[in-house]
């Protein structure tokens, strides 16, 4: 089966993607990118921005799969940015052509990718080339990591 995975992780002045394609059980990174938050526009125009950029993007790349890396329930401080832009996209996800999507905390998208959920945060934060996953892992940022987790963990649903 071929599928196209998107992996999303936000930031309150950006969200990383990740899209991965699977063909015939083999799967590439086709595209690690991030989308600045236009600080010109007021909330509810950087809201409509994000979502009409993130159709485009799944409708271009042929997404068919969705994990979005949302925020912990424990998190000590809460981005309200963070979450208004969660929702948008979470939204925009339920409404798309997406067959299959989740919504990942790190429990999550841990478990879909059968590894400890203890193991997560220090797989992101490694320095080291040592993910089984990916190649060159350590080229990548914290955000870009977890946005290609979350994108791998989209082909377990």
């Amino acid at each position: 089966m071929n599928n196209t995975s998107i992996g999303i992780r936000v930031k309150p002045d950006c969200i990383i993607y990740s899209i991965i394609k699977e063909n015939d059980g083999n799967k590439e990174i086709i595209l690690i990118d991030k989308v600045n938050v236009p600080i010109a526009l007021e909330v509810p125009e950087q809201l409509k921005f994000i979502r009409s950029t993130f159709l485009d993007i799944i409708f271009e790349n042929q997404v068919n799969l969705a994990c979005i890396r949302v925020t912990e329930i424990t998190a000590k401080k809460i981005s309200i940015e963070r979450v208004n832009m969660e929702a948008v996209i979470q939204e925009l996800i339920a409404s798309s052509s997406i067959e299959k999507y989740c919504v990942g905390r790190i429990s999550t998208i841990s478990s879909r990718l059968g590894i400890a959920r203890e193991r997560f945060k220090p797989l992101v934060e490694s320095k080291a080339d040592d993910c089984k996953f990916f190649d060159d892992w350590s080229e990548y940022n914290k955000e870009e990591k977890e946005s290609l987790l979350a994108a791998l963990s989209a082909f377990n649903l």
